[in-house]
């Protein structure tokens, strides 16, 4: 059973990054471990680089594994996915190729039910 509390405003930050070649870049620095990130799901496949501390991710409400740094995870287009950090400081980079258009396409958001 996970104790959910209200978090400070500045408990995750996200900073997007433009590059070369068609890549868009998500960082999220998240403070406290235990912190729930819901997400979407992708029209088209990406990679989730875990760049400090640990998460353990679900995918379609499924559990994948716990992923310590540093470790890349391709998230599969189509697939709601959820990150749960495990140590403070825990940094995430969502990478995008932007080759199918000038935005990442979101599917689908989705919403924390229940116990993870």
């Amino acid at each position: 059973m996970i104790e959910y509390v209200k978090l400070p405003s500045d408990a995750t930050v996200e900073v997007d990054f433009r590059t070369a070649d068609e890549v868009f870049i998500k960082q999220m620095s998240v403070k406290y471990a235990g912190t729930l990130l819901p997400q979407h799901s992708h029209k088209y496949d990406h990679t989730t680089l875990v760049a400090a501390g640990s998460v353990e991710i679900w995918v379609d409400g499924e559990s994948i594994g716990t992923f310590a740094a540093p470790h890349p995870v391709l998230i599969a287009k189509g697939t709601k996915h959820l990150f749960k950090t495990l140590e403070d400081n825990t940094v995430l980079y969502c990478i995008h190729n932007l080759t199918h258009g000038p935005v990442v396409e979101v599917l689908e958001e989705h919403q924390i039910i229940g116990d993870v």
